[in-house]
């Protein structure tokens, strides 16, 4: 069975389905990880500081283990864990495009269920 491309259910545990905690969560998350994943993108395809793609991959990865989108998590770990030992440019590079194609697919859904959020504490 394929997984779904978007998994919520770790926020939904930890915030004890308090729908303002979840809406400040997926609003943090669509206002910082894009900023994140095209910095993380600019290090990978112009640079090879391989210390910097480390941080950036590793700072990711915290909102993605919250927010999870199918192969994203893995696939940052893997850049993490490559660029840490300053080695694996292509796998890096591969990696990279899993996860921007992942999160291009999910962000829709993300804002949907942003939106599901606000209509039902409006009442519409």
């Amino acid at each position: 069975m394929n997984k779904p491309i978007l998994d919520l259910s770790y926020l939904y545990d930890t915030s004890s389905g308090d729908s303002q905690y979840i809406y400040e969560v997926l609003t943090l998350f669509i206002e910082s990880f894009p900023v994140g994943l095209n910095n993380l993108e600019h290090l990978i395809r112009t640079t090879e500081d391989y210390s910097a793609i480390h941080k950036q991959a590793h700072a990711l990865k915290s909102s993605a283990s919250v927010v999870k989108i199918k192969d994203v998590y893995e696939s940052i770990s893997k850049i993490d864990a490559l660029s840490r030992i300053n080695t694996g440019k292509n796998e890096i590079t591969s990696n990279l495009e899993i996860v921007i194609y992942s999160f291009s697919k999910a962000l829709p859904i993300i804002q949907s269920e942003r939106r599901k959020i606000i209509q039902a504490k409006s009442g519409k």
